[in-house]
C-alpha cells in the first residue's frame, strides 16, 4: 500500500485511529484503519458510496465498537468507555446530520434550544442568548419561529448546524453536509464551515461526496478506500496524488482506475472478496450495476485483495 503523506500542519491530535478493524455481516468494513484529526483543523473523509465512512462516525462517537484497535478522543481511550463514560464523551460533539435530523414539531428557535434545556443549566434568559447568537451565524434569525416543513433544504442543513454548536463543541462532524443543495447554498455552507474553524477555533471532519467543497473547507483530506485511508493530505497533494485509485474518484472516474473485482464491489456494496461464488453472467449484471439475481449456492470463503497501490 502506498505510504500515507500528510501536510505540514503540524497540531496535537484530538482524534487518534490506530489499527481500527471491523467485520460487518462478513465484509471487512474497516480493516486496520489509522489516522489522526489535530486540533483545529478540518478534516475531509472521501471515498465511494457504501464503503464505510458514516460507519468511521459511528465508531468516533462510540455507538459502535470496533473488533481491534484504538481509538482515542483528547487522549482518552473510547473503546474501553463505559456508557456513562461515553455520554460525556459525546457532549464534546456536535454532530450535523445528512438530512438536518430537526424535530418536525418544534420551531427552529425551539430545535437549536434543546441541546441547551437537555445538556446544560443555563437561565432561560441565557438560553435565549445563545440561541440567537447561534441562529445569526447561520443567517436564521428572521426565520426563528418557522417549523421545518417551511423551510428549504439549504435552510433546514443550517439550523441543523447551529443547533450542533449550540453548546459549543471542540468536535463537529458533518456527514455529506451539502448533499441535495444546488451550488450557490452549498458554497454558503462551506463558508459557515470554515468560519467555524476560523474563527471559533473548531476541530472538524467532514465526510462528503463533493470534491469542489472538500478543496474548499479541507486543511487535510483522507482518500478512504477497502477499509483504509490510502492517502492523506493537503488539497493540493490530493490534486496531485499518483495512486490511481485516488484519480478515479476525484476525477468522477475520468482518470485512474480501479480493479475490475473494486469495481464490481462498488456497485454492489460486497467486499471483493465476497465475489467468487457468481457465474460470469452475475458479474457481468453487477458491472452493469442492477442488482444481481437471487444466488442458490452459498457465497465462498472471503479472499484478500492484493494491496491498494
Amino acid at each position: 500500500m502506498t505510504s500515507v503523506r500528510t501536510s505540514s500542519l503540524e497540531r496535537r491530535p484530538v482524534i487518534e485511529f490506530t489499527g481500527v478493524r471491523k467485520n460487518l455481516g462478513g465484509r471487512q468494513i474497516l480493516d486496520s484503519l489509522s489516522f489522526d484529526v489535530r486540533q483545529g483543523e478540518t478534516f475531509v473523509i472521501i471515498g465511494y458510496s457504501g464503503t464505510g465512512k458514516s460507519v468511521t462516525l459511528r465508531h468516533l462517537v462510540g455507538l459502535m465498537r470496533p473488533d481491534e484497535g484504538s481509538i482515542r478522543v483528547d487522549g482518552e481511550e473510547i473503546t474501553t468507555m463505559t456508557p456513562h463514560e461515553l455520554e460525556i464523551m459525546r457532549r464534546k460533539f456536535g454532530v450535523l446530520f445528512q438530512s438536518g435530523a430537526l424535530i418536525a414539531w418544534l420551531t427552529i428557535l425551539e430545535n437549536v434550544e434543546l441541546p441547551l434545556i437537555e445538556h446544560s443549566r443555563m437561565s432561560k434568559k441565557r438560553r435565549a442568548e445563545v440561541v440567537q447568537e447561534k441562529l445569526e451565524v447561520v443567517n436564521l434569525w428572521d426565520d426563528r419561529n418557522k417549523y421545518p416543513a417551511e423551510i428549504s433544504g439549504g435552510m433546514r442543513k443550517r439550523a441543523g448546524l447551529a443547533r450542533a454548536i449550540a453548546l459549543d463543541p471542540r468536535l463537529v462532524l458533518y456527514d455529506e453536509p451539502t448533499s441535495g443543495l444546488d451550488p450557490v447554498i452549498a458554497n454558503e455552507i462551506g463558508k459557515l464551515i470554515n468560519a467555524l474553524r476560523d474563527k471559533l477555533k473548531m476541530t472538524q471532519v467532514v465526510v462528503t461526496h463533493d470534491m469542489e467543497s472538500a478543496y474548499d473547507i479541507a486543511n487535510r483530506i483522507g482518500m478512504f478506500y477497502q477499509g483504509k485511508m490510502i492517502q492523506i493530505g493537503t488539497p493540493d497533494e490530493i490534486r496531485a496524488s499518483e495512486i490511481p485509485e485516488v484519480q478515479h474518484f476525484i476525477s468522477g472516474g475520468k482518470r485512474g482506475a480501479v480493479s475490475k473485482r473494486s469495481v464490481t464491489a462498488i456497485l454492489t456494496g460486497r467486499a471483493p472478496g465476497m465475489q467468487s461464488a457468481r457465474t460470469p453472467e452475475t458479474q457481468d449484471v453487477a458491472a452493469a450495476g442492477q442488482d444481481p439475481p437471487n444466488q442458490t449456492q452459498p457465497a465462498a470463503p472471503a479472499t484478500q485483495e492484493g494491496t491498494a497501490r
